[in-house]
């Protein structure tokens, strides 16, 4: 029996480990979400907080995550509306009032996070590791303890500014 090209296509399901990234960042998300300045100069023409859940691969994992963020319901008194969205729709189209980005896919690429962080002067935030580094906003910091992960250069470059109690407890990525 010979297997579809597209078989191949798709990405691994995430690791054990990720996936415990990937439920912890759901809980971090609406916190640095809600520590950003000027949060209601990003809003949707709605009135909400417009965030895309991206994913490479399977969206299986994206879904679940705008299920989850869509049940918050508000951050700091605004709706929150997840929408899923594909890294290459996101790539290929302008998608209008962006309020911050979660992505639920590993390994996306530097320049797609700092990208996407830049076109749309939002929080990309990714709870998988190395990701911060590699130009996401925000994520995870895991230690001794989770911490919010904030790379201070990419938030200064696309004008994102934390709350100052936020970054007394943030991990910050140089």
């Amino acid at each position: 029996m010979t297997l579809p090209p597209s078989i191949f296509a798709q990405p691994p399901a995430l690791w054990e480990e990720e996936q415990q990234r990937f439920r912890v960042g759901l809980k971090i998300f609406p916190a640095c979400l809600g520590a950003v300045e000027s949060l209601e100069d990003r809003l949707a023409p709605d009135g909400s907080l417009q965030v895309l859940v991206v994913y490479e691969g399977s969206d299986a994992a994206a879904r679940q995550a705008a299920t989850s963020l869509n049940g918050i319901g508000k951050v700091r008194g605004l709706t929150l509306n997840a929408k899923v969205l594909s890294a290459m729709a996101l790539d290929e189209d302008r998608e209008d009032a962006v309020s911050a980005i979660f992505i639920a896919s590993v390994g996306l690429g530097s320049r797609q996070l700092r990208a996407w962080s830049e076109r749309y002067r939002v929080l990309v935030f990714s709870p998988f590791d190395g990701e911060v580094e590699a130009g996401a906003v925000a994520g995870l910091y895991v230690a001794d303890r989770i911490l919010p992960y904030i790379n201070m250069a990419q938030a200064q470059r696309v004008g994102i500014r934390f709350k100052p109690f936020f970054l007394q407890v943030a991990r910050q990525h140089d």
